[in-house]
């Protein structure tokens, strides 16, 4: 019988970028008043973590007081509908479920990014979003995954869903938040070819 070799993947499109120090720095001064892309940053450079799993962290992942951060799930999108598009579930891999210790940098990133959140939560009142987790469950009635779902009319629910990475309004917009900064990051600093998950390896 004669083997099938497969197809050969083109190797460019799969080639992840190393960033350096000052790419990084480069970075961080241009996003200087993004407070949400930055700190979104600095936890993938210094935990390694997914983009999937960085942006669907939430503040009950976030253990402050043994400067631990519990990942436990990752985000990702289905086809939009009048509920949105952002469901959450579990980690890639069963090693991906795992503590991380936090440095001293982290640490201190998270808590004054956390500091402006509850800011920004007064200050906008009863316009900040509010979301919860909503249950999906198959035909057999088994939840197999949660959607994460804005609160009408910013109506608390049980479930709440305390996402760490939103916009100063509370909006939550997934991966999506990513986007728009690394279109600058290709086009303006010319630092080309590059992904917010590349950090795994920097």
């Amino acid at each position: 019988m004669a083997l099938k070799i497969p197809k050969i993947e083109d190797e460019k499109a799969f080639k992840k970028h190393l960033y350096n120090k000052n790419e990084i720095d480069l970075i961080l001064d241009r996003f200087k008043d993004d407070d949400t892309f930055t700190c979104a940053f600095i936890t993938s450079c210094f935990t390694g973590m997914r983009t999937g799993e960085v942006c669907s962290l939430t503040w009950d992942d976030i253990n402050f007081e043994n400067r631990v951060i519990n990942v436990r799930h990752t985000v990702y999108d289905k086809p939009k509908d009048d509920k949105g598009r952002w469901y959450i579930g579990t980690t890639k891999t069963k090693q991906g479920t795992r503590q991380i210790n936090m440095c001293e940098t982290i640490y201190n990133a998270l808590m004054n990014y956390k500091k402006k959140q509850q800011y920004m939560k007064k200050l906008y009142g009863k316009e900040y979003c509010t979301y919860h987790f909503e249950d999906v469950l198959n035909k057999y009635g088994k939840v197999v995954e949660q959607r994460i779902v804005q609160n009408e009319s910013n109506i608390l629910q049980l479930n709440k869903a305390d996402m760490v990475f939103t916009r100063p309004n509370g909006k939550y917009f997934g991966r999506n938040i990513l986007n728009y900064p690394f279109k600058i990051i290709h086009k303006e600093l010319g630092i080309e070819n590059c992904r917010f998950y590349d950090l795994r390896g920097s």
